[in-house]
């Protein structure tokens, strides 16, 4: 498949094309060691030395290519001989990775990172456009892309947020604990920011609990950056930290866990990369696969299996095993009292 690409349709295509087959040329002549200057650049397009200047200016600042002007041979030359002009060459993966950029600044289009996204891929495409302009359209008909969804998160509080890991500098923040529906005051030093199916988690060590903790982005009521500057915790491996949990839940020792997929389900789970860095795979005779991982916290590994219903069964731990057990008999009751509830209506008299 060939890329298509066409003049951008809001500039003048022949204008910016031509300007393009003018930088290339000097760069041409500038190897060449012709010594090309505003006089020879306009003579050769006949254009005026101000619009030839122009170029010239716009590849020394531009484009930062290094060139100096030689009093003696009244021309520009690159300091550096052996330099040449980059070039750059998209393929058909390159044009729809542009086009995943495009539709992800979309999709996130009014939250914290959705408007970074924009303006990062704006000014990466209208690098590019000086030119030409891919027509991200003719693509779009054979891909698509869905974000996560994620909650609402301030982008001036995640701007600040990320400046105060690059810069280690420690942070004071009200925070709702949604599990305990309450609020509170801590005190932190940001390690990392970290962006789990559209939620953004902070990643820091927290003073009060003396240890490292994730917060989500989004449940902070208020942020101080302060001008404490932070050491790194001793001892602390980011990698290992990120692989310790399941989804974001993490604990402090380590539990084996063992889950068998049936036949049916084996199929897709196959599909899939593996679910975890800790990840073993067991393929059994009878086409049922058989996991084992080995994480710190059971909730994001309970979660997990209980989308697959009757086609995954925990093998171990025991206490995943009855938390299973026990919310699948809870959902029961719940879906049997709202079915006695209707029987009940459907019996009374009206």
């Amino acid at each position: 498949m060939t890329p298509i690409m066409k003049p951008s349709p809001n500039k003048q295509p022949r204008e910016h094309l031509i300007h393009l087959e003018r930088v290339f040329w000097i760069d041409q002549q500038v190897r060449a060691s012709h010594y090309p200057n505003a006089r020879t650049i306009a003579e050769h397009f006949e254009v005026t030395p101000k619009t030839a200047q122009r170029s010239l200016d716009f590849m020394r600042d531009r484009l930062r290519l290094p060139l100096g002007y030689s009093s003696e041979h009244r021309g520009w030359y690159y300091t550096e001989p052996a330099y040449a002009l980059p070039a750059i060459e998209l393929t058909e993966g390159d044009l729809v990775a542009i086009l995943l950029a495009e539709k992800l600044s979309r999709q996130y289009r009014g939250t914290a990172i959705g408007k970074q996204v924009e303006q990062a891929f704006s000014k990466v495409l209208s690098a590019m456009t000086n030119t030409v302009s891919i027509d991200l359209a003719a693509l779009a008909e054979a891909h698509s892309f869905e974000a996560a969804a994620g909650t609402d998160l301030d982008p001036d509080l995640f701007r600040r947020l990320g400046r105060a890991a690059i810069e280690r500098r420690r942070i004071e923040m009200t925070y709702f604990r949604a599990a305990r529906g309450e609020v509170t005051r801590r005190r932190c030093d940001p390690l990392h920011l970290r962006n789990r199916l559209g939620e953004w988690y902070v990643i820091a060590f927290d003073h009060h609990r003396n240890e490292v903790r994730d917060f989500n982005a989004s449940r902070i009521r208020e942020l101080t950056v302060t001008d404490e500057q932070f050491e790194w915790p001793s001892g602390f491996d980011l990698s290992a930290y990120l692989d310790s949990g399941f989804g974001m839940f993490r604990g402090s020792n380590p539990i084996e866990v063992e889950i068998e997929f049936d036949e049916y389900q084996s199929r897709w789970i196959r599909e899939r990369a593996p679910f975890h860095a800790t990840e073993e795979r067991e393929e059994l005779s009878d086409g049922r696969l058989r996991i084992r991982m080995t994480v710190t916290a059971l909730d994001g590994v309970k979660r997990f299996v209980m989308q697959y219903g009757s086609h995954a069964r925990v093998l171990a731990p025991s206490e995943l095993r009855d938390e299973i057990r026990n919310e699948l008999s809870r959902g029961l009751r719940l879906y049997a009292k709202g079915r006695t509830r209707r029987i009940n209506e459907r019996r009374t008299p009206r």
